[in-house]
């Protein structure tokens, strides 16, 4: 038999459970917020004996109860006589009573996700094991973590410092694994792991570019692309910010790398149409706008056309940048008439958290004006209790604007 088997298995990672060869009792089979509460408080504090009034702190932290003693006791015999439906051993030996005082014993031949844990994390950062051994002890971490620390009592302010303490090391060793891959190219697992990261940490900007990286160099395009995206999305949404000039570098390589060879023009020509369905103004990330800007720079002495720049910002009452959450609300309903206003061959792109920047080609300078001018109308009369105010500028595109 196998002996993992024979001990008794207690999962803290993620939710909760106790187990034990085929029976189980977890967080979804019982539902009561203070039978766990107690078990987990006794099981996370194992090394040190628990007095009644702590425990009827825990349970009754407002003192809300006619009698919490008894409370008490009932609570803990129906703990009690879970333990027993797993056939491990007597529970009045798994949960000590002594002198007014509970104790989780630590003398069983259990087994806890979290002490197996910190074990694997320190083997796959200990410098004299070989890098194939390291690389295994993370990833056995990694897999080891289903969630963070009591995931439904996370918040509890008993709960929170081991909360930080073992995702901060997951978060480690997730870096250290992708490094330690990265050298080795083995970025199917670089992606695996960085999906399974950012369920749990999905602002972290690392995970993001291994997993754009890892994507690229399996030559799957479309799904970088469309993870680049959401995480513009994201940082503009939550921060006001762009994504970093490393990430926005690795976009780049992208567009640059992103189709096959193909010798068929007529082909590549079906590649290169748009899908014109909906119509109106060309939107294009800030990065393809700035090489549309820098060509139609180019080509203007050969032409002669006149072409402007604009600018359109989102602003308070009082001139300044709104809070992230107005913005939220209206730079979509802003993007959405700039869309349908302009003219198909206008170009335009976000800039900022609180920008559009505009290309307006072969039109005068009053035409472009009317044109800015049509959107803000567009937008003020469909949103007329718009509780911000956008403001335009318009230059002709001899004007350079650094980018």
């Amino acid at each position: 038999m196998n002996a993992k088997n024979d001990k008794l298995q207690i999962k803290l990672l993620g939710s909760s459970a106790l187990i034990y060869k085929n029976k189980i009792i977890n967080d979804r089979n019982i539902r009561s917020k203070k039978f766990w509460q107690i078990l987990e408080y006794l099981i996370t504090f194992r090394n040190r004996d628990i007095s009644q009034a702590e425990l009827l702190d825990l349970i009754y932290p407002n003192g809300k109860s006619e009698n919490p003693v008894n409370a008490l006791k009932t609570l803990m015999h129906r703990i009690r006589s879970e333990l027993d439906q797993l056939e491990f051993m007597d529970s009045h030996k798994m949960i000590i009573h002594s002198r007014g005082a509970y104790a989780w014993n630590t003398k069983m031949d259990y087994e806890i996700d979290v002490e197996v844990f910190e074990e694997l994390c320190a083997s796959g950062n200990s410098p004299g094991k070989k890098e194939e051994e390291q690389i295994d002890c993370l990833l056995k971490a990694i897999e080891l973590y289903r969630g963070d620390f009591l995931h439904k009592s996370s918040l509890e302010s008993w709960a929170m410092q081991n909360n930080i303490y073992y995702r901060t090391m997951y978060i480690k060793a997730v870096h250290t694994a992708i490094e330690k891959l990265r050298n080795k190219e083995e970025y199917d697992k670089i992606v695996e792991i960085c999906e399974k990261a950012l369920g749990i940490d999905a602002y972290d900007e690392f995970l993001y570019y291994h997993l754009i990286l890892g994507l690229v160099k399996m030559n799957n395009y479309q799904a970088a692309l469309v993870e680049y995206r959401k995480l513009t999305t994201l940082f503009f949404s939550e921060f006001g910010v762009s994504p970093s000039g490393e990430i926005t570098k690795l976009y780049r390589e992208i567009i640059k790398t992103s189709k096959n060879v193909e010798t068929d023009l007529n082909i590549i020509r079906e590649y290169l149409e748009e899908d014109r369905e909906g119509g109106g103004a060309f939107l294009c990330e800030y990065e393809i706008f700035k090489d549309i800007y820098r060509l139609e720079l180019r080509s203007k002495p050969r032409t002669g056309e006149t072409t402007c720049l604009g600018l359109l910002t989102a602003a308070d009452e009082n001139n300044e940048k709104p809070s992230l959450k107005m913005l939220n609300n209206h730079m979509e309903k802003l993007q959405l008439c700039i869309q349908k206003t302009l003219r198909e061959n206008d170009v335009f792109a976000r800039y900022s958290v609180s920008q559009f920047i505009i290309m307006l080609p072969l039109t005068t300078f009053e035409n472009a004006d009317k044109a800015l001018k049509r959107v803000l109308k567009t937008f003020h009369r469909q949103y007329p209790y718009c509780n911000i105010k956008i403001l335009s500028s318009l230059l002709p595109l001899e004007a350079h604007i650094k980018s």
